[in-house]
């Protein structure tokens, strides 16, 4: 994914840790909508000050998380 691969190196543990908690507490991301709290599209923010944000689909019935995008204000 290209939204990755353009991320700053130093930027990549915190990648590397949101990806980490999306594996195993994916539905500890924030719901896209706030109007539905127990959607399946789902935001993580990381990184040094928050810059990061990674927004994902929880796939319950096929134990499955994708990401949708990555961005990154810097």
């Amino acid at each position: 994914m290209a939204q990755i691969d353009a991320l700053p190196h130093a930027t990549l543990l915190g990648f590397a840790e949101a990806l980490g908690v999306m594996k195993l507490v994916p539905w500890n991301g924030r719901p896209l909508n706030d109007t539905n709290p127990g959607g399946a599209v789902r935001q993580l923010v990381f990184g040094a000050e928050g810059r990061g944000l990674v927004t994902y689909l929880v796939l319950e019935d096929q134990q499955r998380v994708d990401v949708l995008e990555v961005q990154w204000a810097g």
